[in-house]
């Protein structure tokens, strides 16, 4: 790949990333963990290229980079079981975790102690030292406040209320059907990029120069319109007449779909630039 394209990839891969981040920060996801989940998707990407029935962990580990040893391993774990993550763990996400497990902060039972903000022992500062290493106390305790995860109390004490950092308390399926959607937009795309001669269908239409008044009304239309169309996919992709129904052994299928998602974000719209001074036109010569 020549180096524009190499760059252009890199650019298109970190405005993907923006949105994905943005829910793994909600979620307290750390950049370790993301790092081990994207290791294991080369691992597995190499793996599948691969016409050999068996993984072939020196040619994977040439393609990824990834030591072949690290590549066994994370072969051999079960498919839908994501590897641990040594390191970059959220810092506020180890502090809740110490916060539960950890005897010096629990009691006797294991339930996690109120804990002053400042002490040598037994006190937020010190559970942030011991779990984040990091200095900066009154920045994770605000975030932690924040997220609802802890709550002070009248007497100025902390009190956990979570075991995670995770800003909202989302559907676990919800959560999949992100991964499921968005893998399935970015296979079209890429097959797009790949095989121009037969594409599949993709169309985006947008305008980033709406007027905000307009924008509700908009999105009812757009809305409806939409629904209409979805029903009529709808009724074509469960026609009974072409769908293949179980039997007793195993039957070739082919899975086929479409998707409509709105678009919405908030621009700007640039002052018009003054239009340039015209130069006056010279006078010509009379002879």
């Amino acid at each position: 790949m020549s180096e524009p394209l190499k760059a252009a990839m890199l650019r298109a891969i970190l405005r993907l990333l923006d949105p994905l981040v943005r829910l793994l920060l909600e979620a307290g996801i750390g950049a370790g963990e993301f790092h081990q989940l994207a290791k294991l998707a080369y691992v597995r990407a190499a793996r599948d290229s691969d016409p050999e029935p068996e993984p072939n962990f020196s040619r994977i580990a040439v393609l990824t980079g990834i030591p072949r040893g690290e590549v066994a391993l994370l072969l051999r774990r079960p498919e839908e079981t994501p590897p641990p993550a040594e390191r970059g763990h959220q810092r506020a996400e180890r502090v809740l975790q110490g916060w539960w497990k950890d005897g010096e902060f629990c009691d006797q039972r294991g339930t996690p102690l109120t804990l002053p903000l400042r002490g040598p022992k037994r006190s937020f500062t010190a559970l942030v030292k011991r779990y984040a290493g990091d200095p900066r106390v009154s920045t994770l305790l605000k975030e932690l406040l924040r997220v609802k995860a802890v709550r002070r109390l009248a007497d100025g004490q902390l009190e956990v209320l979570s075991r995670t950092f995770a800003t909202a308390r989302w559907d676990s399926n919800g959560i999949e059907l992100i991964g499921e959607h968005v893998r399935d937009l970015i296979d079209t795309l890429v097959h797009n990029l790949k095989h121009p001669s037969r594409p599949r269908y993709v169309r985006f239409v947008a305008n980033a120069q709406i007027d905000p008044r307009y924008v509700p009304l908009l999105i009812r239309d757009l809305t409806q319109q939409a629904e209409v169309l979805a029903d009529s996919f709808h009724d074509a992709l469960d026609d009974p007449n072409r769908t293949v129904r179980p039997a007793r052994v195993a039957q070739d299928s082919h899975r086929l779909g479409i998707g409509i998602f709105l678009i919405e974000e908030p621009t700007l719209v640039e002052p018009a630039s003054p239009a340039a001074p015209t130069a006056p036109a010279r006078r010509r010569k009379s002879g």
